[in-house]
């Protein structure tokens, strides 16, 4: 009697978890990779486990923890029973400091680009790679063991380079999201045109376009941006259509160290915002137009700020480091960000935007007034000098005729 007691209790001791979630018979299998779902968010990385494989290996959500912080409870997942299967949800910080208990291995690795993407121009490109696992604690000490363990390894690739391009404002800025399967650090890159020094009032263009050389601030900022990273503006330039990989026309503001002299960089690889300034322009292709277009255009990097002052450093030291992938050459940290059109007056009539209408008017009276004048008294010459040529053909004639009655 006792015997037939104490079996069923021991088969609850030996597997508790068993009974604890309603599982389908189709989870009685040894976990695999299908079992775990990555996100790569911004800030955080969320990871899925199916609760049923683990339970069915005889572990329950307190066995399992991120790096081996079993000690932890941070680092411990939550069970969500709303889903079919029930899972476990763990969340673990991108940033990889010291107030982070559950710690992951973060890695910087140099990659060469794609030969036909966007940054095939670049030497070298980097990326983040984030790995860590979720485990089980150790069975046993020794040589040999036959109990099941579980370990979820996992990584994520973060790109430091990105292009965003063709993107079209109406009026001042336009924000557009970065993502892509293996994750971002940041949530948008946004890009805005000011009209003061001090970024504060959108750029307002007028229906007639920008006065020349009126100048235009930019500013280049990523929201959101995880980890201790910097923006750094590799290369900044303008198009007077929407940007493609085959673009031939087009006015480089800076490229790295060199900068245009109608162009000044205010601020670049010191923060998560990077700035600078022109001057309104037109593209000559547009001279039969009454309004020029411009597209702005930026190549980008996240680095870590140590890093942006060697590669920034080398403008002073007029020397570039090539195992830095050189600032100013598109690298695997890079992106594009782009906005426009914005619109700049043709040539002829920008000298015209500093009178009133009514002033420009009267100008414009006086200007045709001139020439109309000055038609009838070129035509009334032209006569005088015809008359006076067919009297003296006259005169000759009449003279010879006269010569010959006295011979």
């Amino acid at each position: 009697m006792t015997l037939t007691l104490c079996l069923p209790l021991l088969a609850v001791l030996l597997q508790p978890t068993l009974c604890l979630y309603n599982c389908s018979s189709q989870y009685e299998r040894t976990p695999d990779n299908s079992d775990l779902i990555v996100d790569c968010g911004t800030s955080i990385i969320t990871l899925e486990i199916n609760l049923c494989t683990a339970q069915w290996a005889g572990f329950n959500s307190t066995d399992l923890a991120l790096n081996g912080n079993h000690n932890h409870s941070e680092c411990q997942g939550s069970v969500d029973d709303s889903v079919d299967p029930p899972i476990i949800r763990y969340q673990l910080q991108v940033n990889d400091s010291q107030n982070n208990p559950c710690r992951q291995s973060l890695q910087i690795v140099d990659e060469v680009p794609d030969p036909s993407g966007p940054f095939s121009s670049f030497s070298s490109i980097q990326s983040v790679i984030i790995t860590g696992y979720i485990d089980t604690p150790r069975s046993a000490q020794g040589v040999i063991s036959y109990s099941t363990d579980l370990y979820y390894h996992f990584s994520c690739r973060y790109p430091l380079e990105y292009l965003i391009n063709n993107t079209q404002i109406v009026a001042s800025s336009v924000s557009v999201a970065t993502s892509d399967n293996n994750g971002t650090f940041i949530d948008t890159l946004k890009m805005s045109v000011f009209n003061d020094s001090d970024y504060s009032y959108p750029l307002v263009v007028p229906s007639t376009g920008l006065e020349l050389r009126t100048k235009i601030y930019v500013e280049v900022k990523a929201v959101n941006l995880t980890g201790n990273f910097h923006v750094l503006l590799d290369h900044c330039f303008s198009t007077p259509t929407p940007y493609n990989m085959s673009q031939s026309e087009q006015h480089n503001f800076f490229i790295g160290c060199t900068v245009d002299q109608k162009t000044t960089v205010m601020n670049n690889g010191l923060s998560s915002v990077a700035r600078f300034n022109f001057e309104a322009f037109r593209f000559v292709q547009h001279r039969d137009q009454a309004k020029s277009s411009i597209y702005l255009h930026c190549i980008l990097r996240l680095c870590e700020p140590s890093k942006c002052q060697v590669l920034l450093s080398a403008c002073n030291n007029n020397r570039r480091r090539r195992s830095l992938a050189p600032f100013g050459e598109e690298s695997s940290d890079s992106a594009t960000v782009s906005v426009g059109p914005l619109y700049t007056a043709r040539e002829d009539s920008s000298s015209a935007a500093a009178y009133s209408a009514n002033t420009a008017s009267e100008k414009d009276g006086v200007d045709v007034t001139g020439l109309v004048v000055g038609v009838v008294f070129g035509s009334a010459a032209a006569a005088l000098l015809v008359l006076g040529g067919w009297f003296v053909l006259k005169k000759y004639y009449w003279m010879g005729g006269l010569s010959r009655a006295f011979d």
